[in-house]
């Protein structure tokens, strides 16, 4: 494919990383430019707005015939890719299956970068802008599948319940976040909040339905549902998730003690939990949890209620260029 076939659509985020967006996208602007592929940038000023972008760019797209391919390329955090892949997915619902939106890309910008990591995405801006470039060149596009959450919103890394959800919500409420942010130590945010958290809550019993099949699972602290291996800013949770199998991976952490929890916490970041007593996986294409008492629940890390929670895979619904 030409290169000169496609234009790149920046939605910036410069809340995003403490501003690290914007610092990003100075760095690769003149590359952008000298490039000499078509672009646009379209900044964000609210929560929500990078949605509203990719929805119209995808409209724009779709009501015109003239042969060139659109690509929105976030500049951002994993939370500011969200917006715009349920912007696309908005778009293309209602356009029909058989509508060709833009495609989307990602430029890491910001704490956690779990897309980028499990996609192959480099987290040096240069590298990362290079390899779209390369990729639209060759034609390099795949489909990937979604997590469709009960309240319509679409996931594309993660869901879940319990320990996991009040950390990451309490992560993004910290000015913690938002202070070691400013020195590149936003990871630490999520340990530190965990310990602290640690010591007030309590587990509960789960009914876990897979594919209609229930499990009555006591004492859990977390059950995360991903599309991609890692959370967290990677944390490997379900190491043998891929993003293009039709299928969610689910793992339980049931049935252990605060200490023991604490001290296995380190081995998650490689995938080596997976040999621990209390840690279950499963995997299909809908899943539903109740528990005994509500339990917090995320989408890509943001608050999304209280159990119960149901989700579904929405196999091969974004395109996206890696």
């Amino acid at each position: 494919m030409n290169r000169m076939t496609n234009r790149l659509h920046f939605i910036i985020n410069p809340a995003a990383g403490n501003g690290k967006s914007l610092r990003v996208w100075r760095k690769i602007r003149p590359l952008v430019e000298s490039a000499g592929i078509p672009h646009a940038v379209h900044m964000t000023s609210a929560p929500g707005e990078a949605a509203s972008i990719s929805r119209k760019l995808a409209e724009s797209h779709l009501a015109r015939h003239d042969g060139v391919r659109d690509c929105i390329v976030v500049v951002g955090g994993d939370g500011t890719l969200r917006e715009a892949a349920n912007g696309l997915l908005d778009a293309s619902a209602d356009a029909g299956e058989s509508a060709s939106v833009p495609a989307l890309s990602f430029i890491p910008a910001g704490s956690g970068n779990d897309f980028a990591r499990d996609h192959g995405i480099p987290m040096d801006p240069a590298e990362a802008l290079s390899n779209l470039l390369t990729a639209l060149r060759e034609g390099r596009r795949r489909r990937i599948d979604v997590i469709r959450t009960d309240g319509g919103e679409a996931a594309i890394n993660s869901s879940g319940a319990g320990f996991d959800a009040a950390v990451a919500i309490a992560v993004n409420r910290s000015p913690l976040k938002r202070a070691l942010g400013k020195i590149r130590l936003a990871r630490l945010a999520y340990v530190g909040l965990m310990v602290r958290l640690l010591a007030s809550y309590r587990p509960a019993d789960v009914v876990l339905e897979v594919d209609g099949v229930r499990h009555a699972i006591r004492s859990v602290w977390l059950a995360a549902v991903t599309n991609i291996p890692s959370i967290g800013g990677g944390m490997r949770i379900n190491p043998q998730a891929k993003p293009d199998d039709g299928l969610l991976d689910v793992c339980i952490v049931h049935g252990i003690t605060r200490r023991r929890l604490i001290t296995a916490f380190p081995r998650v970041y490689s995938g080596k939990h997976t040999t621990i007593r209390g840690v279950s996986f499963y995997r299909g294409r809908h899943i539903r949890l109740e528990a005994s008492s509500p339990l917090p629940v995320h989408a890509d890390g943001e608050d999304d209620g209280f159990t119960p929670f149901d989700v579904r895979v929405e196999r091969r619904a974004l395109e996206i260029v890696v």
